[in-house]
């Protein structure tokens, strides 16, 4: 109840925003949302809706309810290694994870994206435990609609491969397996219609996806191609910094020192094997995170960081254990819940940055321009009345700015930082005004925000 009266009402980035405005209207090429569309999630925030007046508000509630019925499938998949009482216990300590609580409290599609992920891997163990063809389906059914909540998690399709190469081993029929396949494009096809249908066309939607995509790899989505990092500087700050630090202790020193202990008895007890199935779709979603998604936003480790949570508590409780192993289990979850909680509470009470800039640049009598980057898309959403404008490269701010001499010229750090990577010096010319602050660990990016002058 705790996580659904602090669900988000604020679209406080670019993401947020496509989503909210995607209740009213639904448009792709509008980006209400962006590509692929979302159709699942944005249908579950539709019903939401209905009950709750804010668009934010509801897609966060339904992330939320998906979220907590993902502790059947978690409880499930345990007990296939464990008592009903330690599966649960499981349970308890994955779904109360600090970091995940804040990500699936946001009106984003990662929280709900999760819930499925977890059903779709219950799934693809259910179909293995029997040979009828009748339980392929479902891992299928369940695959479809991950893909239509969050496409980002379709390398674990892997799963299904191994599902299929199982069932090519007992049967060594061609036909099972073609008809495998049509049933597994059969139910993608179902949302990529509905989609399509709404652009007006196929070939609509595919232009869009083939812009996206390009988009994504080749300018603005922060993967290996055009991040411009060393590979092993990517490669730390991924590991260390987005799934241990971020990802599993929540920025929190105590949580990491807890687990550090947690960690140090898993590895002097006995452990257990792994399905290779779950290993290896784990392992091909980290080199997708890794490489092929914005390392700037943890937030995409989010199966990583339950992947490791299962395995490791999984083998600390499988075995006896004593009452100091137990205290420290205990420790872990009363430290997360509370730590969760605090910045659940945090993120639904504070106003993001984006919202105070907004809203103190609103409320400025003077005469100005703003210069932002990915902020505009905000501003636009909380419509406001001053003058802001989204700028990617100096030469055109140069040239723009010339048709506002008379007014003071503002810009975000975000773009002062886009121009010094042009190899542009502004030491001279900005003069830092204010600075916005509200919590880092649910917005990285765009958690804090400082507000430059533009001095000639």
């Amino acid at each position: 109840m705790l996580e659904i009266y602090y669900a988000s009402p604020y679209a406080a980035t670019w993401d947020q925003v496509d989503f909210a405005l995607a209740l009213d209207r639904y448009d792709l090429l509008a980006m209400q949302p962006h590509f692929p569309g979302y159709p699942y999630f944005i249908l579950g925030g539709m019903f939401v809706h209905a009950f709750v007046d804010n668009p934010a508000k509801a897609l966060s509630i339904f992330s939320v309810v998906a979220m907590f019925s993902a502790t059947v499938p978690i409880v499930l998949l345990a007990k296939k290694y464990l008592s009903t009482a330690a599966a649960l216990f499981i349970s308890a300590l994955i779904q109360s994870a600090s970091y995940v609580m804040v990500i699936a409290g946001q009106p984003m599609s990662d929280g709900a994206a999760l819930a499925a992920l977890w059903w779709y891997w219950w799934s693809v163990e259910w179909a293995r435990e029997r040979d009828g063809w009748q339980r392929q389906l479902l891992p299928l059914a369940f695959f479809s609609l991950l893909t239509g909540i969050r496409l980002s998690y379709a390398p674990f399709a892997v799963a299904i491969l191994f599902l299929w190469y199982e069932d090519w081993k007992k049967h060594r029929s061609v036909r099972r397996i073609v008809c495998f396949l049509t049933a597994a494009a059969f139910f993608q096809f179902i949302w990529i219609t509905a989609v399509a249908a709404t652009e007006g066309s196929f070939q609509s939607f595919f232009k869009l996806a083939l812009s996206f995509t390009s988009g994504h790899f080749e300018e603005w989505g922060g993967t290996a191609a055009n991040d411009g990092q060393p590979l092993w500087e990517r490669v730390i700050h991924f590991f260390f910094y987005n799934i241990l630090w971020t990802g599993i202790a929540s920025q929190n020193v105590i949580l990491l020192f807890l687990y550090m202990v947690v960690w140090i008895a898993i590895w002097r007890s006995r452990k257990f094997l792994f399905p290779r199935w779950l290993l290896v779709s784990g392992f091909v979603y980290f080199l997708w995170a890794l490489f092929a998604q914005n390392i700037e936003k943890p937030r995409h480790i989010l199966p990583l960081v339950h992947l490791v949570l299962l395995y490791g508590w999984t083998c600390y409780v499988r075995h006896h254990l004593s009452m100091y192993r137990w205290s420290i289990a205990l420790a872990v979850l009363a430290v997360q819940f509370v730590t969760g909680t605090w910045h659940l509470r945090e993120q639904a009470l504070q106003l993001p940055a984006t919202y105070q800039l907004a809203y103190d640049l609103r409320d400025s009598r003077e005469n100005f321009v703003l210069y932002t980057w990915e902020e505009t898309r905000v501003l636009q959403y909380l419509d406001v009345d001053f003058p802001h404008k989204d700028v990617l490269h100096f030469s055109f701010f140069l040239q723009d700015k010339e048709n506002y001499r008379h007014v003071k010229i503002y810009m975000t750090d975000h773009v002062v930082k886009g121009f010094q990577a042009q190899g542009i010096s502004l030491s001279r010319h900005v003069r830092k005004v204010k600075i916005y602050r509200s919590s880092t660990l649910a917005d990285p990016v765009y958690g804090n925000i400082t507000l430059y002058e533009w001095m000639n």
